[in-house]
């Protein structure tokens, strides 16, 4: 696939032959028409499928999430895809057709934001409580000031999420000033495994936002 700034008469969308012409994100894109292939797949290849598959369908429900969570990212791919490949890279494992995720190392947002600090979870009747520490790293007391005001205002992304079942999260309701904030559990009964992230997110135009951080697990009563 090529991609060009300007043709002999700019972008052009649709076949012209057997080249496809579209435009993405302001940029204008050739590709050639694929060619059909009675060739049968290879077992990798059903392999990768499946797996791509997999991860397609646990990211699906996380949707709103990521959109926050990778929107830095959203320069030359979307935020659903540069959360794809971090969980195709990092976080599934298992061999087909037995995949499974690995909660601790999955991320639900990447950036250069601060992380918040001793971070902990505790279950509190139905609801999951949050507490994290204000730190800004800076040994300046003058730029620890600034950087711990900034800090403040930043919103706080709260998830609960339980394999197979709809996440719960918040995306704007606490702020880093906070220090708490609590979240429901998944819709899933007795026993299930609850994995817990937190992250901050920028409140200015810079989109910036921390890493996500996985807090821990708890079991639902």
């Amino acid at each position: 696939m090529a991609k060009f700034e300007q043709g002999i008469l700019g972008g052009f969308s649709g076949k012209v032959g057997n080249v496809v012409g579209s435009t993405w994100k302001g940029i204008s894109y050739m590709k050639a028409k694929p060619q059909k292939s009675n060739r049968k797949a290879s077992e990798k290849q059903i392999e990768q499928r499946a797996r791509f598959l997999f991860a397609s369908n646990f990211i699906q429900p996380l949707y709103p999430i990521i959109q926050i969570g990778y929107r830095k990212l959203e320069i030359q791919k979307s935020a659903k895809n540069a959360a794809m490949s971090e969980l195709l890279n990092y976080a599934i494992e298992g061999d087909y057709p037995s995949f499974n995720v690995n909660f601790r190392n999955l991320k639900l947002s990447k950036g250069s934001l601060e992380i918040p600090t001793e971070c902990s979870i505790e279950l509190q009747a139905d609801r999951v409580v949050f507490n994290w520490s204000m730190d800004s790293g800076s040994e300046d007391s003058e730029e620890e000031d600034k950087l711990l005001s900034e800090l403040k205002e930043n919103n706080m992304m709260l998830v609960t999420l339980a394999n197979g079942f709809a996440p719960r999260y918040s995306l704007h309701k606490y702020k880093r000033k906070d220090l708490t904030g609590n979240l429901g559990l998944p819709n899933a009964p007795s026993g299930t495994e609850v994995h817990c992230y937190l992250a901050c997110v920028s409140n200015g135009g810079t989109k910036t936002v921390s890493n996500s951080v996985y807090v821990g697990s708890i079991t639902i009563p």
